[in-house]
């Protein structure tokens, strides 16, 4: 671990000595041109004034540019709160604290998962949702949809068997995914909150492919995390300990500096089984609380 008092990147140096040869160089013209009783005096001061203005300007935009080109932190980078804060080689801020990854479920915790809303919306009363919910979401069956091993028409024949009276009512509830899950407001501004700070942000979630594809503007937090698994692309799903050692073995994780989130208490019994940190998502504040007693700060 590097701290602030790390060597200075060369092409800092550079650019910094650069800057101050051409305001010396200037300055020295000045007092030439003084002594001198040069005409050209007052000009030369007022273009000393204004380099003096913009050479600082001129090297923060190139610094800045080189930041936002290689994705390192630089003195340029606009977030002058962690100036405070300990930093690699690179600039970028080192977490406080033993966690390095925080790992996210995704439904109930990133987004919404709006199944009843979804059925609703087919003009269904209360007693039929729950009842289409029984052969579906609440099923057995709902755990193949997340592992990615059907298609859509496959998995909905197999929620008809579940209640084979009711089929029609089945094939519309799932006839159209959208809007499956709903947008999270506080998800992005999170998820950028936590990596600005130097933390590792991946997903971990049992989620179908048809959710993704469906709802792509709730889903949209995926750009900005560093990673992560989603089941139906791997085939296997929580709570089983298959996907939480693939998550391991593929982001190089050490168990007891990552940190767990989901909605579901037997899937963060798994976690802590296999060493990790876990919290068992109730409420933002609830959360925040639980990380901030990990040493998590942001």
């Amino acid at each position: 671990m590097e701290t602030n008092n790390t060597k200075t990147p060369t092409y800092k140096r550079v650019l910094a000595w650069i800057g101050i040869v051409i305001l010396v160089g200037m300055y020295l013209v000045l007092l030439y041109e003084a002594l001198t009783g040069s005409p050209e005096t007052y000009n030369v001061f007022i273009t000393c004034v204004a380099a003096t203005i913009a050479v600082p300007i001129i090297l923060w935009l190139l610094i800045w540019s080189i930041g936002a080109l290689t994705g390192r932190h630089t003195v340029a980078s606009l977030d002058a709160m962690t100036s405070n804060r300990m930093h690699d080689k690179y600039g970028n801020v080192i977490p406080e604290g033993k966690i390095r990854t925080i790992v996210f479920d995704i439904g109930n915790v990133l987004v919404d998962f709006a199944w009843r809303p979804l059925i609703e919306k087919r003009g269904f009363d209360s007693d039929m949702v729950d009842r289409i919910a029984k052969a579906s979401v609440f099923s057995e069956d709902w755990v193949e949809f997340d592992k990615g091993n059907l298609s859509i028409e496959e998995i909905i024949d197999l929620f008809v068997e579940n209640d084979p009276e009711i089929e029609s009512e089945i094939r519309k509830a799932f006839s159209d995914l959208t809007d499956i899950v709903t947008k999270r407001e506080r998800t992005i501004p999170w998820i950028n909150a936590i990596k600005a700070a130097g933390y590792q942000v991946l997903v971990l979630s049992n989620f179908s492919k048809m959710a993704v594809e469906n709802c792509k503007e709730a889903m949209g937090f995926l750009d900005y995390v560093d990673g992560g698994i989603l089941s139906y692309k791997d085939h296997v799903v929580k709570p089983g300990e298959e996907i939480y050692k693939l998550l391991m073995e593929r982001y190089d994780l050490t168990a007891d500096t990552t940190v767990f989130i989901d909605d579901t208490p037997e899937n963060i019994d798994t976690a802590k089984r296999l060493g990790w940190n876990g919290i068992v998502f109730k409420s933002y504040d609830q959360v925040e609380d639980e990380l901030r007693a990990l040493g998590v700060k942001y």
